[in-house]
């Protein structure tokens, strides 16, 4: 497995699925963006190396988030706030876990499953966005333990988003057309800030120092051989209690919409965000590819297990190697991804 912090040298142009093109159009950053980019990233620069697409097909890439590099050059994992928590305090200090309870008698829902996830509080308030957790705070999460505010880091530390001004080219006149000026948004990340990626199938391997063209436009990006050091779970309590939280850590693409199959457990409850859509451009075959609706990274899902016994080995293989997924490009491109904990 090839390891790998890519550091950006500029600003990154991180598209996401919206239309764009129209006079005064803007273009919003995705962030953070789809497995893809850094899939299709790696794959060019190894068939730099004169890998070819036949060599390249096994090529899988098994983990894609964002991090942080240290001074000792380890690098520190970042999850964006899981669907489960909310944080309603501008201190940060009152992150609280949702609890999967039963629907009282007499209320309808068009809720589909038999519990449902309910934050209790004293008075109405509008929750904190654009958090994540530091690796302290993704350890708190995997055991189920109270989030703090030092566990929690604001977007705008790991990054700023930067408009850009363009215009249209009228390819005849070899002019700027009349007009067609549009922005886009560009994502300036902070000081050793970047992302980190594990890849598999090739035996070709990245090394410290090599370049790649990352995002839209290709902006440079420095590839630095790290060791990744995420925290694991308390398989134990799992074992014990018979029930499990999973953590989509990329964006799952499912069969029935929002519900993660080939799972030997009843899922009872389930935080699940906006749906989106993503898509894409095929350069092997020339063609855009069809555009699916995914369940967003940060869904959380709970199971029980009941009077069955938990296998946890097909658990651990589940965080291995991801959920079922039967799209072979998009499964090597680092979709269905999770990570699973005990309730909390």
């Amino acid at each position: 497995m090839n390891t790998l912090f890519l550091e950006p040298h500029d600003v990154l142009y991180l598209r996401g699925n919206k239309l764009f093109g129209d006079a005064g159009a803007h273009g919003e950053a995705l962030m953070p963006p789809w497995p893809s980019m850094a899939a299709g990233a790696i794959r060019s620069r190894l068939m730099a190396e004169n890998q070819t697409i036949e060599s390249l097909a096994d090529f899988r890439l098994t983990h894609f988030g964002l991090a942080q590099r240290k001074a000792d050059g380890s690098a520190e994992p970042l999850w964006p706030l899981p669907a489960d928590l909310i944080v309603n305090s501008e201190t940060l200090d009152n992150a609280t876990y949702f609890q999967p309870i039963p629907l009282e008698n007499g209320i309808a829902s068009s809720y589909a499953l038999p519990l449902l996830p309910v934050f209790a509080a004293d008075k109405p308030s509008k929750p904190e966005g654009g958090l994540w957790l530091n690796r302290e705070g993704i350890a708190a999460w995997l055991s189920g333990s109270p989030i703090k505010a030092s566990h929690l880091i604001r977007a705008s530390q790991l990054w700023a988003t930067d408009p850009r001004l363009g215009i249209a080219l009228d390819a005849e006149k070899r002019s700027a057309a009349d007009g067609k000026i549009y922005t886009t948004e560009t994502i300036a990340l902070a000081k050793d800030v970047g992302f980190i990626t594990a890849s598999s199938g090739h035996t070709q391997q990245l090394a410290n120092g090599d370049l790649l063209r990352l995002g839209g436009d290709g902006r440079a990006a420095t590839v630095h051989a790290i060791t990744l050091n995420t925290p694991e779970t308390d398989w134990d309590r799992i074992e014990k209690e018979g029930r499990f939280r999973l953590l989509l850590t990329t964006p799952g693409i499912f069969a029935d919409g929002w519900q993660p199959e080939g799972i030997s457990a009843e899922l009872v409850a389930a935080a699940v965000s906006r749906a989106e859509t993503i898509s894409g451009w095929d350069l092997l075959t020339g063609k855009p590819k069809a555009a699916q609706r995914i369940a967003p990274t940060g869904s959380v899902f709970w199971f029980e297990c009941h009077d069955k016994l938990v296998d946890l080995q097909a658990l651990k293989n589940l965080v291995d190697n991801g959920l079922v997924l039967n799209d072979a490009s998009r499964r090597a491109e680092g979709f269905n991804h999770c990570r699973i904990a005990p309730w909390a």
